[in-house]
């Protein structure tokens, strides 16, 4: 068990100034976009001595055909109370489309889709009881598509041309609860998200639906060197919504092994438990399972296929003063296999 003497001195290491700096090529393998390679570039920092890190990120990639760049902010202001994160992007990604609906993912038959897209978001909390976050969060992003339309209607799928460009723009509210012992390797507590994002014309948005989103972690200590992890994580959509904002089973690492955009629908519910070893001091390994749907609606979930997923992984310590895992994991559905490699933890 891990105890408070542990705890305190953790938190003291994020509070002496220091700054721990993380620059790793990573090959990169993604069952969405194939393998190339990823250059990420992390600055973990306390100038104020809050009680989270600052974190400063940038990364590109490149793998085959397909390209993103994107920068990152995390910063804690008032001790923590107040949190604010912003996220700016670029990418050019080639990617496959599979229809709408668990069916159409399920038959796997796909069609060609590239899509070019910039945008961010920004994210503003303020806590107002012990351990809860409540504020706003504003996104907005351009996107254009181009596939051939006459082939997805023979997937079933009936898209609209004017969906191949479009501009969303949504604000809306953010609650968080979080009482982790730690941001990037928790071994107890609970991190809970929900957003409901308002996508309106008002704002210049081309369309208006409405995205509501929520995630619960919670980790438990079972050893001096084991974490056990689990993530329950949904999403649903209402209204005129472009087939690019649908649900999609798979983001998120929900659930792993799963091609993102190959399952997509108006509602998604996935569940997955973790457990995490440390092996030496720098490295360890997980083994996970979860399962999950998609469907039309929420109240259809219970009636759709379920969708498994199982794997294992390795973990290398990139930062000691932080705790910032280089992650490889190996995930195998029903159907298929995925090999990733990524900066930190899958949740």
């Amino acid at each position: 068990m891990t105890d408070g003497t542990e705890h305190a001195e953790e938190l003291s290491r994020h509070k002496d100034g220091k700054v721990n700096y993380v620059f790793l090529p990573i090959p990169q393998s993604n069952p969405a976009i194939g393998s190339g390679a990823t250059l990420v570039g992390l600055a973990l920092y306390n100038p104020n001595q809050s009680r989270q890190p600052w974190v400063s990120g940038i990364g590109v990639m490149r793998a085959g055909d397909s390209r993103a760049t994107g920068i990152v902010q995390q910063a804690n202001l008032m001790n923590s109370r107040l949190r604010l994160l912003a996220a700016l992007g670029h990418a050019n990604l080639d990617l496959k489309f599979y229809g709408i609906g668990a069916d159409a993912g399920e038959r796997g038959t796909s069609i060609p889709l590239e899509q070019t897209g910039t945008g961010g978001f920004v994210q503003a909390l303020y806590e107002v009881g012990t351990h809860w976050f409540l504020g706003l969060r504003y996104q907005n992003m351009y996107l254009r598509s181009k596939f051939d339309l006459s082939q997805a209607l023979a997937l079933g799928a009936v898209i609209p041309e004017v969906d191949l460009q479009r501009r969303t723009v949504s604000i809306g509210p953010a609650l968080e609860y979080d009482s982790r012992d730690d941001n990037f390797y928790p071994t107890r507590g609970v991190s809970a998200k929900a957003n409901l994002n308002f996508y309106t014309e008002g704002l210049g948005s081309d369309v208006s639906f409405r995205q509501f989103s929520a995630s619960w972690n919670r980790y438990w200590p079972m050893a001096a060197d084991r974490v056990l992890a689990a993530r329950v994580a949904g999403c649903t959509v209402s209204g005129n919504v472009p087939f690019s904002d649908l649900c999609m089973y798979g983001r998120n690492n929900d659930l792993r092994g799963y091609t993102t955009g190959q399952y997509r629908d108006r509602a998604m519910l996935a569940a997955q438990m973790e457990m995490r070893w440390r092996l030496a001091p720098r490295w360890g390994g997980v083994a996970f399972a979860g399962m999950g749907s998609i469907g039309s609606s929420l109240s259809d979930l219970p009636d759709e296929k379920i969708l498994p997923s199982i794997g294992a992984g390795l973990r290398w310590q990139a930062s000691k003063d932080y705790k910032v895992n280089v992650s490889l994991d190996v995930a195998v559905t029903r159907d298929d296999h995925a090999v990733y490699l990524y900066v930190g933890e899958a949740f």
